[in-house]
C-alpha cells in the first residue's frame, strides 16, 4: 500500500456513541501532559499467523473541542497485505478516562491486515494534520483563529509466526474458521441444457486473501469462468461471512456423472492446527437432447392472413399518445416525491426551538437533497468544492463552513450546553442558509 499520500476528509465528529466492538490487544502510549491531542494504536492480536487477518486501529483523544482532520499521511505497511476498512459517515466518539482524567476519544483509521511473512513488523508512520479551535468561553459562539497541529501515532511492532509444518498440500491461505458447501440448481437435466453449481465458503478469517478450491467436472461438460461474490457482514472485527463462486456447466452427451467431492485445506489460530474440510459429491444424471418436432410443425396448414390482424394507422397514433403520457405521469410524480421531501424538512420545528444536533442534521439533509453525497464526510476543501455546484449566493456558500464549525464547537465542548436554546445570532444564520439550500433543492 502507497504510503505518504494524503486524504483530505472533513471530519465531523457526530452522534457520541461507542467506538469500538472490540477490546484492543495491543495498545500505544497515551501518555500526554499538555492536554493536546494525540494519537493510539491498538491491534486485535499482535502475535498472529503468517495469512492471518488482524485488525489495525487508530484512535484519537482530545479534550474539549474536537479537532477537525484536514490531512492523513498512512503509516508503512511493509510485510502486509493491506485493505482500509470502510470509513463511516459520521467519526463516533465517546467519553474516556485516561490516568484519571477525562477526554474524548474516536476511531479514526482502520486497517484490516494479514502478513505474507513471519518475524517482527514494525507499523509506523501515521500522522494527521489538525486545526484545532480555541476554547470558547460559555455558551458565547465566536469565531476566533484556529491552531495548526500535527500529531503522529507511535509506531507498533507485530510479531508473526510462521505456520506450523509440515503445511499439507492444497493449502491456499485460509486461516480461520470455515464451512464449505457444494450446491446444484438441479442433478436430472437432458443434454445440452445449464447446470448451475454454487460452491459456498462461509466463515471467520483471510475471506479477503484466501483462494477457493477449483471445481473438476468431468470432460464432456463445458464450463464457464466462475463468478465470485464476496458478501461481508458488517461489524468492526475481523472479516466474516461468505464467498460464492457460481459456475454455469452444459453437459454435451447423456450418462451418469459424478462431481468429486470439493477439499480444502484450513488452518485454524485458535487450536494452531491444519484441518481438511470436504464437500459431498455429487451425481448427475444427462438424458438424451430432446428431438425437435420440426417435421410436423412444417405440415401444420398456415392460417390465412386476417385482415383484423393489421394494426390500423390510428391504433399506433394511440399507443405513441398512451406512450407520451405514462412518461409525463413518471416525471410528475418525481417531482411530487422530491417536493415531499423539502416539505418534510420544512415541518421541523422552528429553528429557535431546536438543539444543535438538529439544526446540524437539517443542514445536512439539504445539502444531501441538494445533491451533495455524503457532506458530512467531505473536508472542508471539498465542501467548499461542491458547494460551487449549487444554486445559491457567494454569501451562503462562505458561511455553510463557517457555520457547521460553530454548531461543532457547541456540540463537542463538554463545557457547553449541547441542548436548549442557541444565541439568536448563529440561529440566524442557520436559519438563512437553510432558506437557501430549500430554494437550491427546488431548483434542481
Amino acid at each position: 500500500m502507497a504510503t505518504g499520500f494524503a486524504h483530505y476528509r472533513y471530519r465531523a465528529l457526530f452522534l457520541l456513541l461507542l467506538a469500538a466492538l472490540w477490546t484492543p490487544a495491543n495498545a500505544g502510549s497515551v501518555e500526554n501532559g499538555d492536554n493536546k491531542p494525540f494519537l493510539a494504536v491498538s491491534t486485535s492480536s499482535n502475535v498472529p499467523f503468517v495469512g492471518e487477518e488482524i485488525l489495525l486501529t487508530y484512535t484519537l483523544y482530545f479534550r474539549d473541542v474536537a479537532p477537525k482532520i484536514l490531512s492523513e499521511f498512512n503509516p508503512s505497511l511493509q510485510g502486509f497485505w493491506a485493505k482500509e476498512a470502510t470509513p463511516e459517515r459520521f467519526i463516533k466518539s465517546r467519553e474516556e478516562s485516561v490516568q484519571g482524567e477525562r477526554w474524548r476519544s474516536a476511531v479514526v483509521k482502520q486497517f484490516r491486515l494479514a502478513p505474507v511473512q513471519s518475524g517482527k513488523l514494525t507499523v509506523s508512520g501515521y500522522n494527521m494534520q489538525c486545526l484545532l479551535p480555541q476554547q470558547q468561553a460559555g455558551a458565547v459562539v465566536t469565531e476566533q483563529p484556529d491552531s495548526r497541529l500535527r500529531i503522529t501515532a507511535p509506531a507498533v511492532v507485530i510479531t508473526v509466526r510462521s505456520l506450523p509444518d509440515p503445511v499439507p498440500d492444497g493449502f491456499s491461505g485460509a486461516v480461520g474458521s470455515f464451512s464449505i458447501n457444494l450446491l446444484p440448481d438441479r442433478q436430472r437435466l437432458r443434454a445440452g441444457e445449464p447446470l448451475t453449481l454454487k460452491l459456498i465458503l462461509t466463515g471467520t478469517g483471510s475471506l479477503h486473501t484466501l483462494q477457493l478450491p477449483r471445481l473438476h467436472l468431468p470432460e464432456s461438460f463445458r464450463q464457464n469462468p466462475p463468478d465470485k461474490i464476496l458478501s461481508l457482514n458488517k461489524g468492526t472485527g475481523v472479516s466474516s461471512g461468505s464467498i460464492t463462486s457460481t459456475i454455469t456447466a452444459w453437459p454435451q452427451s447423456e450418462g451418469e456423472f459424478k462431481v468429486p467431492a470439493l477439499r480444502f485445506v484450513v488452518f485454524n489460530p485458535v487450536n494452531k492446527q491444519f484441518s481438511t474440510l470436504l464437500s459431498k459429491p455429487l451425481r448427475v444424471s444427462v438424458e438424451a437432447a430432446k428431438k425437435e418436432m420440426a417435421g410436423k410443425a412444417a405440415a401444420l396448414p398456415r392460417p390465412a392472413p386476417d385482415d383484423r390482424s393489421l394494426l390500423p394507422g390510428w391504433a399506433a397514433i394511440a399507443i405513441v399518445l398512451l406512450l407520451v403520457g405514462a412518461a409525463l405521469l413518471v416525471a410528475r410524480k418525481k417531482q411530487i416525491k422530491r417536493a415531499g421531501g423539502v416539505e418534510a424538512l420544512a415541518g421541523l420545528p422552528p429553528e429557535s426551538e431546536q438543539s444543535a444536533v438538529t439544526m446540524k442534521q437539517q443542514l445536512i439533509a439539504l445539502l444531501e437533497e441538494a445533491g451533495i453525497k455524503c457532506p458530512g464526510a467531505l473536508t472542508r476543501r471539498e465542501l467548499k468544492s461542491a458547494l460551487m455546484d449549487l444554486n445559491i449566493t457567494d454569501e451562503a456558500r462562505a458561511d455553510l463552513p463557517a457555520v457547521l464549525d460553530s454548531l461543532d464547537k457547541r456540540l463537542y465542548s463538554p463545557a457547553g450546553k449541547k441542548e436548549g436554546q442557541l444565541p439568536a445570532r448563529v440561529v440566524a444564520r442557520v436559519s438563512t442558509l437553510v432558506d437557501a439550500l430549500k430554494k437550491a433543492v427546488r431548483s434542481r
